[in-house]
C-alpha cells in the first residue's frame, strides 16, 4: 500500500501556486508590453537611422567668431553636396543587404533575439561615430554600413514576432503603434538633435542616441518572450486568447515557395508601395535639413524643430489609420480597406507636394505619409501569414533602395541649392507617389494567398474563406480544400478504430 508523502504534497502545491502567483503577477496583458517594447525598440533604431541627417548640417558648418563674422578657412570636414549624399545614403547600402537573409533566419530561429541584438549592436556602432569621421569620409560611410547591416534585420524579424503575438483583431493596432516609434524617433533625433549639436556638440547627438539603443535591448531581451507560450508570466486567459486568434503555426519547416511569392502581383503590389513611400519619406529623412539651412535659412535649431514636426504628425496618423483600419475591417474586405488607406495617404501627399508655402506643405505632406503603413506595412500579415518575415525582407529590401539612391541623386541635383533644383527632386517625388499608388490600388490584396498555406492549416483557411465573401480562391479551390479535410478526417477515424 502506498502513501502520500504530505510534505511532498505540500511542496507541490506550493510550487503550482507559485507558478499561478508569478503568471498572475502583472494585470498588464504581455502582448501589450511587447508592442510598447517594440515601440521604443523603433523610437530607438530611427533615432541612430536619423541622427546624422541633423548634426552633419553642424558638422560642415562654417567656424565663426565671437563678432559672428565669417573665418575664411573651411571646416573640419569640408563635405561637397556630393560627398554628403554618399555619406547620408551609406546606412541603406548595409541596410538593404540584411532584409531578406534575416527573414530565412526569422523563418528559422525567431526574430526576438534578431529584434534586440539588430538595434543594440547599432547603438554600440553609433558611439564611435565622431572617431570615424575624425578618419575620413570614407570611414564614417563604412561604418554607417555596418549600422546598415545591424539595422537591416528589425522589420523582418518583428515580423515572425507578430505572427506569434499579434490576434488578428488588433493586428493593426498593434503593429502600427510600434512603427509609429520610429517617427517619434525621428522627431527626436531632429527637434533635440538640433539643440544637442548647437548648445553642446555634434558628437553628443551620436553617444545619446547609442547609449539609449544599448539601454533598451536589455529591457528587450529581458521582459519578452519569442512567443506567448514561452512566456514564463503571461496569464493562461491571455495566452488562450492569442493562440486562439491566430493562424495556425506551422509545426515544422515548410520550403519557402520562393516562386509562387515571386509570381503574385499581390507581394509586388506591396513591393511596389513600399518603395514609392520610402522614396519621399528618405528623401526628407536625409535631405530636408539641408533644404531648410540653405534653401529656406533657417537656423540650426529652428531646422531640427521643423525637421521633427512631419513625423509627430506621421506617427498621429499612422496610429490613427490603424485604429480606422481594424474597425473596418470588421465591416468590410480586407483588400478594400488597405487599398483605400493606401491611396488616401498618396493622393494628400501628391496634392501637398507643392513648391509653394514650403515649410507648412513639407510638414503636412511627409506627415500624411503615415497613414501608407497602415495599409502596406501590415500587408505581409495578411497575405503571407508566417511567411510574412520573408515578404517584409523582400519588400523592405527593394523599399530601401530610395534610402542609397535619393540622397546620392539630391546631392549631384542641388549642387547649389538653388530652389529650382528642389523642385525637381519634389517633382521626382510626385511622380513615384502617383505610380506607386495606381499599382496597388490595381494588384493590390488584403486576402491569405495559397501558397501561404501549409497542409494541415487547410480547415484554418477554409474557415476563413468561408466567413470572408470577397475571397479572391475560387470555388473550385475550397471543395478541393473542403475534400482533402474531408478525406483526412475519414483516415484518421479509420486509423483510430484499427488501433482499438
Amino acid at each position: 500500500m502506498s502513501h502520500t508523502n504530505p510534505s511532498a504534497q505540500s511542496g507541490a502545491w506550493s510550487e503550482n501556486n507559485e507558478l499561478s502567483n508569478k503568471r498572475q503577477c502583472c494585470i498588464i496583458p504581455k502582448r501589450y508590453i511587447l508592442t510598447v517594447l517594440a515601440f521604443f525598440g523603433f523610437f530607438n533604431a530611427y533615432l541612430i537611422r536619423a541622427n546624422l541627417s541633423i548634426a552633419i548640417v553642424k558638422m560642415i558648418e562654417p567656424v565663426h567668431n565671437k563678432n559672428n563674422s565669417s573665418i575664411y578657412m573651411q571646416s573640419a570636414y569640408n563635405w561637397n553636396t556630393k560627398t554628403q549624399g554618399y555619406i547620408l545614403s551609406s546606412f541603406f547600402y548595409g541596410y538593404i543587404i540584411t532584409q531578406i537573409p534575416a527573414g530565412w533566419i526569422a523563418t528559422r530561429i525567431g526574430g526576438k533575439n534578431l529584434f534586440g541584438f539588430g538595434i543594440g549592436l547599432s547603438g554600440l556602432l553609433t558611439l564611435f561615430t565622431s572617431s570615424f569621421a575624425s578618419i575620413g569620409p570614407s570611414a564614417l560611410i563604412f561604418l554607417r554600413i555596418l549600422e546598415g547591416l545591424s539595422q537591416g534585420v528589425i522589420y523582418p524579424s518583428l515580423h515572425s514576432v507578430w505572427s506569434k503575438w499579434a490576434p488578428s483583431s488588433e493586428k493593426t493596432k498593434m503593429t502600427t503603434f510600434a512603427f509609429a516609434g520610429g517617427y517619434i524617433g525621428t522627431l527626436t533625433a531632429m527637434c533635440f538633435g538640433g539643440l544637442i549639436a548647437k548648445h553642446l556638440s555634434w558628437e553628443w547627438v551620436f553617444y545619446i542616441s547609442g547609449i539609449i539603443a544599448v539601454s533598451w535591448t536589455g529591457l528587450w531581451l529581458f521582459f519578452t518572450a519569442e512567443s506567448p507560450s514561452k512566456h514564463q508570466t503571461i496569464t493562461p486567459s491571455e495566452l488562450s486568447y492569442i493562440e486562439s486568434n491566430l493562424l495556425k503555426t506551422p509545426v515544422k519547416h515548410y520550403i519557402i515557395p520562393w516562386k509562387q511569392i515571386l509570381k503574385s502581383l499581390p507581394t509586388w503590389a506591396i513591393v511596389v508601395a513600399h518603395f514609392a513611400q520610402n522614396w519621399g519619406f528618405y528623401t526628407m529623412l536625409t535631405e530636408l535639413p539641408t533644404f531648410l539651412k540653405h534653401v529656406l535659412k533657417f537656423q540650426l535649431d529652428e531646422t531640427g524643430f521643423i525637421s521633427s514636426l512631419p513625423y509627430l504628425l506621421m506617427a498621429i496618423t499612422l496610429y490613427g489609420s490603424g485604429i480606422l483600419s481594424d474597425s473596418l475591417i470588421n465591416r468590410f474586405s480586407t483588400t478594400i480597406v488597405r487599398k483605400m488607406l493606401i491611396a488616401i495617404a498618396m493622393i494628400i501627399v501628391i496634392f501637398l507636394h507643392n513648391r509653394y508655402a514650403v515649410a507648412t506643405i513639407l510638414v503636412l505632406s511627409i506627415g500624411f505619409g503615415g497613414m501608407a503603413w497602415s495599409g502596406f506595412g501590415v500587408n505581409h500579415l495578411d497575405i503571407g501569414a508566417h511567411y510574412a518575415p520573408i515578404l517584409m525582407g523582400l519588400s523592405n529590401t527593394v523599399g530601401s533602395m530610395p534610402g542609397f539612391i535619393s540622397p546620392v541623386l539630391t546631392g549631384y541635383v542641388t549642387q547649389h541649392h538653388a530652389r529650382s533644383e528642389w523642385n525637381v527632386i519634389f517633382a521626382i517625388c510626385v511622380v513615384i507617389y502617383i505610380i506607386g499608388a495606381v499599382f496597388y490600388l490595381i494588384f493590390g490584396s488584403g486576402e491569405l494567398q495559397s501558397w501561404a498555406v501549409a497542409e494541415e492549416e487547410y480547415q484554418y483557411v477554409f474557415d476563413t474563406l468561408s466567413r470572408d465573401t470577397s475571397q479572391e480562391f475560387s470555388h473550385g479551390k475550397i471543395d478541393d480544400l473542403t475534400n482533402k479535410l474531408r478525406k483526412e478526417m475519414i483516415d484518421t477515424d479509420t486509423t483510430s478504430v484499427q488501433e482499438r
